[in-house]
């Protein structure tokens, strides 16, 4: 059985050839995306998925 609570990060290529990234939970749910925006290439939705899933682009503290 695989684990419920791991999360998958996905990036695929869409119907219209930009790139798209999701967050999907251990149930299989989309938990977030890219927002439908789509990238010209899959280097930079990898890149900034990932900055914004690993948190990289939170908020600053004053």
């Amino acid at each position: 059985m695989a684990d419920q609570s791991e999360t998958k990060f996905e990036v695929y290529e869409r119907t219209d050839g930009r790139w798209a990234w999701r967050l999907r939970a251990g149930n299989n749910l989309i938990i977030a995306t890219d927002g439908g925006q789509g990238y010209e290439n899959r280097e930079t939705c990898e890149s900034l998925g990932w900055g914004v899933v690993s948190g990289y682009f939170k908020p600053s503290e004053r």
